[in-house]
């Protein structure tokens, strides 16, 4: 049973078609607020409008804010609070018992704020859940590597679907979740392939030197290969709602995006490496499908090279500090350098995460992610200390969390009646049969 806690959350957006008068009116309408205090919270980068609250609940206010063009989030409570800076004390402006007389859903008024025109359609906000516990995995985790380690690595990849299994299983929409169906034995193939090949290697390389240069060479030329029928063994495994998801990227265009192109960016010096990232996710959103219906990617190069500009930035910065105060205190240089590593590491795993969810697409339909950098380097700090405070035993509470913060900052937005959409491809993926043959559908584990 869940019984997480979540927030209401007004991060200062109104939604697109509604105007802030309309906000500031149903704000006065159902918390019985006076106006100065509806527009003070409207104003606001952040307010905290409803704790403690059940996910149902929860969702329930995200709802009928979205009715009246009011965008929140739900986040988990652990979360919600731990903001700082100027954007969150703009809200502490507000009363704190205002967000306390606010009415629940089932008991607020129906009528809508008076507009000029018709009501634009809102878009129906769907968060990922995740269900799973720290304890529930740290079984599973406890006995896949007994068990890994008994069997001499054999039982590696039973160990791996049953961990995808229960992250899977866990993880739902809508109160659907989705399933991993993997086959342990190709798994187990296509790692007694890869080990087969790397004894070759060693044997080989050992004897003849020039054999590693060939080897080399050997792999980069099947590597678009390896990536690419790793790709499509991933995707036909998964599914949601029995509809499988699928890969259709040619090993021209994987060889472009993992070979060529890197060489490229070594080339200029790192100067082509955000157009790399690019068109690496470009091929994996744009060959990815649900069902019979291909995946969208809207982001731009651009959108990559801003933010490695930032984070450039940043980082020479930390740098530069760090040498001015290495003169004075050296113990200070280390402490910044460390610091700098993990912003750099929280910055680039949330701000590219966020950039690809909020520019792919299913056909009409799109997703919402903000995580943040600050809440995603708190976690790690913390999880990395309690890891290894208790010598590796909080590992499987530390993936847990990570993963529950991540879930918590992603939603899916469907355009229209989402179980339309699914039936129709169910229909679809019916008439068409699974078309791909189980010729080489093996896992690299790449």
């Amino acid at each position: 049973m869940d019984t997480m806690k979540y927030t209401i959350v007004y991060l200062g957006e109104i939604i697109e078609g509604f105007s802030t008068d309309q906000a500031t009116d149903f704000l006065v309408e159902q918390f019985g607020a006076d106006r100065g205090t509806a527009q003070k919270i409207i104003r606001s980068k952040r307010a905290i409008l409803k704790k403690n609250l059940d996910l149902k609940t929860a969702e329930q206010y995200q709802a009928t804010f979205a009715d009246f063009g009011i965008r929140v989030k739900v986040e988990p409570s652990e979360f919600a609070g731990n903001k700082t800076g100027k954007a969150y004390r703009d809200a502490s402006a507000i009363p704190p018992n205002t967000a306390q007389r606010l009415r629940r859903p089932d008991e607020m008024q129906p009528t809508r704020p008076e507009t000029k025109g018709p009501l634009p359609a809102r878009p129906h906000v769907t968060p990922f859940e995740f269900h799973g516990n720290g304890t529930e995995y740290f079984k599973i985790w406890l006995a896949n590597i007994l068990l890994t380690l008994i069997t001499f690595g054999i039982y590696s990849p039973w160990a791996k679907v049953r961990r995808k299994q229960y992250f899977y299983g866990n993880t739902k929409i809508n109160g659907a979740s989705f399933q991993y169906l993997a086959d342990p034995v190709k798994i187990l193939k296509g790692r007694l392939v890869v080990f087969g090949v790397f004894i070759v290697y060693s044997i080989v390389g050992e004897l003849f030197p020039i054999a590693g240069v060939l080897f080399g060479i050997a792999f980069a030329i099947a590597l678009p290969w390896i990536v690419v029928r790793s790709l499509i063994f991933n995707a036909r495994n998964s599914s949601f709602r029995n509809i499988r998801f699928g890969f259709t990227g040619s090993v021209w265009d994987a060889a472009k995006a993992f070979v060529f192109w890197p060489m490229a960016a070594v080339a200029t010096l790192g100067i082509l490496m955000p157009y790399v990232y690019y068109k690496q996710r470009r091929f994996v959103v744009e060959n990815s499908r649900y069902g019979t219906t291909s995946f969208a990617f809207n982001a731009q190069p651009g959108d990559y090279y801003k933010i490695f500009l930032i984070l450039t930035l940043t980082v020479l910065a930390a740098i530069g500090l760090a040498v001015l105060v290495g003169f004075l205190f050296r113990p200070i240089s280390a402490i910044i350098i460390g610091v700098m590593y993990l912003y750099a590491f929280a910055f680039i795993a949330t701000k590219t995460s966020n950039l690809l969810y909020n520019n792919t697409r299913l056909t009409s339909h799109s997703f919402i992610a903000d995580m943040d950098v600050v809440q995603y380097a708190i976690i790690v700090v913390t999880n990395t200390l309690a890891t290894a405070l208790t010598l590796g035993i909080f590992h499987p509470w530390a993936v847990v969390r990570a993963l529950r913060y991540k879930l918590a900052h992603l939603a899916f937005v469907p355009d229209g009646d989402i179980d339309h959409f699914i039936n129709a491809e169910q229909q679809q993926t019916s008439a068409f049969g699974d078309e791909m043959s189980d010729f080489m559908d093996l896992d690299f584990g790449l």
